[in-house]
C-alpha cells in the first residue's frame, strides 16, 4: 500500500502506465499528449477539496477538446498534494489529430495515498485500460 505522494511520484506512477499501455498496445512513440474527463461518480459525497477540483482545476468547461502536456496534467491532478484523484483509467486514443493521446479518465474525488484505488496495479492511482 502506498503511502506517500508528491509530483515526482505521480509522474512516475503515470510513466509505468503509459509504459504498460505501449507494450500492450505495441506503441514505439514518446511525443504524446494527454485528455482530462474528469468524472463525477453518482452517490458519492464530495468533500471540499473534491469540490474545488471539480469547479476550477478539472472544469469540463476548461478541460474540453484541450491537450495537455505531462507537465500540465501532474501540476493539476497533484495541485492538492498529497491528496490526488481516488482513480485514474488511461486509455490509448487511437486515431486523435494525428498525435499520439492518451485519454485519463479521472474521479473528482481527491484522497490521500492510503486510500487509492489500484494499489495492485503497482501505480496506483492509475490503471491501463485496453
Amino acid at each position: 500500500m502506498i503511502k506517500e505522494m508528491n509530483k515526482e511520484i505521480f509522474s512516475h506512477h503515470l510513466d509505468m502506465t503509459i509504459e504498460e499501455l505501449k507494450i500492450k498496445t505495441a506503441i514505439n512513440l514518446n511525443d504524446y499528449a494527454f485528455i482530462i474527463n474528469p468524472i463525477t461518480e453518482k452517490g458519492k459525497p464530495l468533500n471540499g477539496k473534491d469540490e474545488v477540483m471539480r469547479l476550477n482545476i478539472i472544469n469540463k468547461n476548461q478541460v474540453n477538446n484541450k491537450l495537455f502536456s505531462k507537465e500540465e496534467v501532474i501540476s493539476m491532478l497533484t495541485f492538492f498534494k498529497p491528496f490526488v484523484p481516488i482513480w485514474i483509467d488511461v486509455e490509448h486514443i487511437p486515431t486523435y489529430k494525428d498525435r499520439l493521446v492518451f485519454q485519463l479518465n479521472c474521479s473528482v474525488r481527491l484522497r490521500k495515498p492510503s486510500l487509492l484505488r489500484n494499489q495492485e496495479s503497482g501505480h496506483p492511482p492509475f490503471k491501463a485500460i485496453i
